[in-house]
């Protein structure tokens, strides 16, 4: 959904997420290039660096790079020197560009049914993608790759397993069609510790848990997008399960702090999860959220033959990820489901009302 940088609801979400990024004067100077610019990580990135600048005179260069120019036009309207939109599919040969310091890899198809439909195209656009963005980040020397990895790559753990630490690993059925996202993930981000190992360049992976936001995309099939849609158009929200799996959510805010702080303090070659254990709660207590702050119900239709093919439905019951290892980087997330649920909705509304006024 497009959102207005003069949004104050906005504006205020966007200054409580860098007085939350561990040592950003660290970014200072810097130019970083967000592939998947377009997208609910990317463009809330870009959105951040360059309220930094705006707040402390940083002086980044921001790259913003997607497929579609339109996209990034109408994403970026009210854009000045510090940002450069790129045109670039990243899954084909990079044309010519510039040299930068840092590339954050949020490029992806994080589309659910993508993955039953068209598995070969998910797995080349994670793999493919990274491998040519590894290699650029070599030719310009650029200084860190940080690839946004995906809560998925655990897999089947027991739920005495849950919280997920980073190092651990669960079961993923090869066999599965499913599976092409999960898989995909993993590979590539063996393939950043592969770069490291190999070449020195520094790689950092970020493991994002369920992230829920206002700059959701209007062709987003993820369940917390279409609850959302749907609350805000006065229509109840509709379950056709129990919704009893079990995940961990972060706000976007915390998401986008998470990532930066990664980039400025993390571990060389080394995997984050970038969630907050406490927002751990099942799809139907996450739909309950958005109910209660737009005046809506949940309702469930449990029909009898309601389609269970494996290639469509995710085998993991428990995706609760541990965010210990981010806190002792001094981060630490600043809100609660029932926040963040509020300040997406304030968000979304206020820009509605922007728009209904041109």
């Amino acid at each position: 959904m497009n959102r207005s940088t003069n949004n104050q609801f906005y504006v205020k979400e966007l200054e409580k997420t860098i007085s939350n990024i561990v040592d950003k004067s660290a970014l200072y100077g810097k130019k970083i290039m967000i592939t998947g610019a377009t997208g609910l990580i990317g463009t809330s990135i870009v959105d951040t660096l360059l309220k930094l600048n705006d707040l402390e005179d940083s002086k980044l260069e921001v790259y913003a790079l997607g497929r579609s120019m339109d996209r990034l036009k109408k994403r970026f309207p009210n854009r000045n020197s510090a940002v450069h939109l790129i045109e670039q599919d990243v899954t084909e040969n990079l044309g010519d560009l510039p040299n930068i310091d840092i590339l954050i890899h949020a490029a992806s198809n994080a589309n659910p049914k993508a993955y039953s439909e068209d598995p070969v195209g998910t797995i080349k656009g994670n793999v493919e993608s990274t491998l040519k963005l590894l290699d650029y980040c070599r030719e310009v020397k650029a200084e860190q790759f940080i690839y946004i990895s995906s809560g998925e790559v655990y897999g089947q753990l027991p739920e005495d397993a849950v919280p997920f630490s980073e190092d651990l690993s669960g079961y993923i059925d090869p066999l599965n069609v499913r599976s092409c996202y999960m898989l995909a993930k993993k590979l590539s981000e063996n393939i950043c510790v592969s770069y490291s190992h190999q070449y020195g360049l520094v790689t950092k992976i970020i493991r994002l848990s369920h992230v829920f936001g206002a700059n959701y995309t209007t062709n987003d099939t993820r369940v917390s997008a279409t609850f959302v849609t749907d609350a805000l158009k006065g229509k109840d929200i509709v379950l056709k399960s129990l919704g009893n799996q079990l995940r961990s959510y972060v706000y976007i805010s915390d998401a986008v702090s998470g990532i930066l702080s990664i980039l400025t303090s993390g571990e060389n070659n080394s995997a984050y999860n970038v969630t907050n254990t406490d927002n751990s709660v099942t799809l139907a207590e996450f739909a309950q959220a958005i109910a209660r702050n737009s005046s809506v119900e949940v309702n469930f239709e449990l029909a009898s033959n309601v389609d269970l093919d494996p290639a469509k439905v995710t085998p993991i019951s428990f995706a609760v990820l541990s965010d210990q290892k981010l806190r002792k980087l001094n981060w630490k997330p600043q809100y609660s489901l029932d926040e963040g649920v509020k300040s997406m909705i304030a968000i979304i509304r206020e820009n509605q009302k922007e728009n209904s006024s041109i």
